[in-house]
Parts: C-alpha cells; structure tokens; sequence
C-alpha cells in the first residue's frame, strides 16, 4: 500500500476494523511518519483517508 499523501511505501499498523459495509485497515508511513486508513469493499481498496492526491 502506497501512501496518499507521498506516494512512499507504507506497512500496515494490525489495526482493522468494520465500518457499515467496508472493511478498514490502518497503515502507517516510515518517510511522512503519518498515518492514514484504507477502506475495502467486497475485498478491493474502495477509498484512503485521506485522499490519495
């Protein structure tokens, strides 16, 4: 999973989570040292917050 904020590689932190209908998932980034959540549905990545750019 790449970062929506600089595009760096980023590792999933073991955090998931149910959220209405999607599947949520946080990563965290080594170069912006930021976090950000991924949202899945039906499996595939539906959206990032925040936005990818």
């Amino acid at each position: 999973m790449n970062c929506p904020r600089c595009g760096a590689e980023a590792r999933a932190t073991g955090k998931e989570w149910k959220f209405g209908l999607f599947d949520a998932k946080q990563y965290s980034c080594d170069k912006c040292k930021k976090p950000f959540s991924a949202f899945y549905r039906e499996g595939k990545l539906s959206h990032t917050v925040p936005k990818a750019k």
